[in-house]
């Protein structure tokens, strides 16, 4: 099972499905630009196409034809712990389970910590029996640890319950192509609920960082913010708080910039980064843009990969979601 962590622009979905994989938010309202949160090398085009046609040809199942295409990827500078876990499913399929390790250690390195998801895949079968795998899986769980490291663990693990639930509503209502009446009703209910426990958790103690419920928690109180969107008042007041976050290396500049660009839409201004799409003529477009000419110096302003990058994904994502 191939992971795939995107936020899809219409729901902040990450997602985890088979087929490949793809990526998944600063200086808003005009402040200086945040630097990008790692440094890696700069990808050439070529190797972005790469990896897209990789991404495609795997979400169809052909795994050797993918495999090549990984190669070429990663040698012309496509980093991402997703890439590097669906080239490791390519090439375990393919029976070049030494390569398979190998990707595996990539994606470690690149960030990945999901151990359940590594355990249990059984594109991995093959894999697990190699030498090297047990030290592999230990790196695992150690970064997963360092992931959910808080000062508050009751504070964390509600944060974490109360995403996956905005989660698991999500993927209903993708899996019926958004046709689930009863799933939508729900979605709003959980965002209603969120929201309202979220705003007195804040009121009390302020934006729920790192230090206090660990990254992963707190990447789930972002995503909550996202969702609140029957509260834009709420989501402008967080804005500030994930600001001086970010500016104490403590937030992310690609997920400030997608609450900026969702408080901007959600109060009739244009955006600033393209994070927020919308249907027009059967393709993803964004919605309104402030100098549009720029935007994708903005993006990589915070790290973000290039607007027609970002489109061609969720395209992809679009096409390879199941059919009701």
């Amino acid at each position: 099972m191939r992971r795939i962590v995107v936020l899809l622009a219409a729901l902040n979905l990450v997602a985890c499905a088979h087929g490949g994989g793809a990526p998944e938010p600063a200086a808003p309202r005009g402040a200086t630009a945040a630097k990008p949160e790692s440094s890696k090398p700069v990808a050439t085009p070529e190797a972005k196409k790469a990896a897209a046609e990789a991404y495609g040809l795997s979400m169809k199942g052909d795994n050797a034809g993918a495999l090549p295409l990984y190669r070429s990827a990663w040698a012309g500078g496509v980093r991402g712990q997703n890439m590097a876990y669906n080239a490791a499913c390519a090439a375990a399929l393919v029976a070049e389970n030494e390569e398979a390790l190998t990707w595996l250690d990539r994606a470690v390195d690149e960030g990945f910590f999901d151990t359940k998801h590594l355990q249990q895949d059984e594109d991995l079968a093959s894999v697990r029996s190699l030498p090297g795998y047990a030290a592999l899986e230990q790196r695992v769980v150690a970064a997963e640890a360092k992931q959910y490291e808080a000062a508050d663990p009751a504070l964390r693990d509600e944060l974490l319950k109360r995403m996956e639930e905005d989660q698991e509503v999500r993927r209903a209502l993708v899996a019926s192509n958004f046709t689930d009446e009863a799933a939508k009703a729900r979605m709003a209910e959980i965002d209603a609920r969120n929201t309202s426990w979220l705003k007195e958790v804040i009121a009390k103690q302020g934006w729920p960082g790192r230090d206090l419920v660990g990254k992963r928690a707190t990447f789930a109180a972002w995503l909550l913010v996202q969702h609140a969107d029957q509260d834009v008042a709420f989501q402008l007041g967080v804005l500030p708080m994930l600001e001086q976050a970010v500016a104490r290396g403590e937030g992310s500049a690609k997920e400030l910039a997608y609450l900026t660009d969702r408080v901007l839409v959600n109060t009739g201004k244009p955006q600033r980064y393209a994070t927020q799409l919308e249907e027009v003529d059967g393709k993803m477009v964004p919605k309104a843009l402030e100098d549009p000419e720029k935007v994708n110096a903005r993006r990589a302003a915070v790290g973000l990969d290039s607007l027609e990058e970002y489109l061609a994904v969720v395209e992809q994502m679009r096409a390879a979601r199941p059919q009701p």
